[in-house]
């Protein structure tokens, strides 16, 4: 029993919360310069699980993803660091919360309820790096849209391109792109680029394959009979012909964000609360209070 009392004193010490701090900002420094120079790999990370992601880079390449499971080492000793703090703190001022007023006790409670939904919040991301669910599916006109684990229909009841007015200097390009999705219920669903719609707990996002930039260009020679300083010059046409974009339909199941929500909005109350509305009589000692 006291080895056990060691280890979590030892494991709560705010000495080690700092050297963990410090670890995790210089892991995450290297990880930038990393993530800047293999700007594709790191990518896939938003559309892939960690757990999928990491074992099939670390067999080919771990010297750019080393860092990446270290990375998670020192966040989950920061996590049982700060839960073994703030329950320290939390049952030291319960042993005394006769002495001081409601208003007061929950007062000095908070910094304590705020580190706890951090945690919740540090958890919503391992869900959503874990548990996140992405897919790409490319959209036709009146074609049905399948959802792999979802045995809800979709069909594309409407895709349509809106241009820009004749008499503006884009009226040849494209505005927006707007698509209906029709459910099996009767419900419509409507979507158009950087509007993306939650529905059926998921993430509805338009995306594109652009074709090409500019013109699609073939080679072409002269003939014999022309007069050119080199029969061999190969010439280059342009072709007024231009090639569509593929349209895509981006599919996001995110458990995780829900709890990343929930304690971003609590602790922004909690917060407010805590600095525009202390208690009357509160002790303006921040020594007493910390060791309370």
């Amino acid at each position: 029993m006291k080895m056990i009392k060691k280890i979590w004193h030892l494991l709560g010490d705010t000495r080690i919360a700092f050297l963990l701090l410090l670890a995790a900002s210089a892991t995450l420094l290297t990880g930038a310069f990393y993530a800047e120079h293999n700007f594709s790999l790191f990518r896939e990370l938003n559309r892939m699980r960690i757990q999928d992601w990491l074992p099939a880079h670390w067999a080919t390449e771990p010297q750019r993803v080393w860092w990446v499971p270290l990375l998670f080492l020192f966040m989950t000793g920061l996590g049982i660091n700060t839960f073994i703090c703030a329950s320290n703190r939390v049952v030291r001022l319960l042993r005394q919360r006769r002495t001081w007023p409601a208003a007061k006790f929950f007062h000095l409670l908070t910094p304590s309820l705020i580190h706890f939904i951090f945690l919740i919040i540090m958890l919503g991301h391992l869900t959503t790096f874990v548990a996140g669910n992405w897919q790409t599916l490319p959209l036709a006109a009146d074609a049905a849209v399948p959802i792999a684990g979802d045995s809800r229909s979709y069909r594309v009841q409407d895709l349509r391109d809106q241009f820009y007015p004749d008499a503006s200097a884009l009226h040849d390009r494209i505005a927006q792109t707007r698509v209906d999705l029709a459910t099996a219920d009767g419900k419509t669903i409507h979507l158009a680029y950087t509007r993306p719609v939650i529905a059926d707990g998921r993430f509805f996002l338009l995306d594109k394959v652009k074709a090409g930039k500019g013109a699609a260009k073939r080679k072409i020679l002269p003939g014999a009979d022309q007069e050119t300083c080199n029969k061999a010059h190969v010439y280059v046409e342009a072709d007024k012909k231009r090639k569509k974009g593929r349209q895509l339909l981006l599919v996001v199941s995110d458990p995780g964000l829900p709890l990343v929500v929930t304690g971003l909005t609590l602790i922004m109350v909690l917060m407010i609360g805590y600095f525009l509305f202390p208690p009357v009589g509160n002790d303006k000692n921040p020594k007493r209070e910390i060791n309370q």
